[in-house]
């Protein structure tokens, strides 16, 4: 639902994916560092869709939609209101100061 208080403002959903992304069944990985997997999916109102690595490489991905960023943001709807992007990327661990880190999932 919109809200009419954001008319005029750029409505941004930024969804920690720390899984593999496999859109056409082949793994994305980041061009920069190689990583495969712990991304930031950002989803840009109606329907541009970014990867972010941990190393700070950000890119569109044509091959995923808003569709699948609401999928992976899952039933864990916390929100939260940034000031800017640069907020939003320190705040969730995606402004550089991890890259390289590997966290153990299981």
């Amino acid at each position: 639902m919109t809200n009419p208080a954001d008319a005029g403002r750029n409505v941004v959903l930024a969804v920690p994916h720390p899984a593999p992304l496999n859109p056409r069944g082949i793994t994305i990985t980041c061009a920069m560092c190689d990583s495969a997997r712990d991304w930031l999916l950002i989803h840009v109102q109606p329907d541009l869709v970014f990867v972010r690595c941990r190393c700070t490489h950000e890119w569109r991905e044509h091959d995923l939609g808003a569709t699948y960023v609401t999928v992976a943001r899952g039933a864990d709807r916390d929100e939260r209101e940034w000031e800017s992007f640069e907020q939003m990327y320190r705040g969730l661990g995606f402004d550089g100061l991890l890259a390289g880190a590997v966290w153990n999932l299981s």
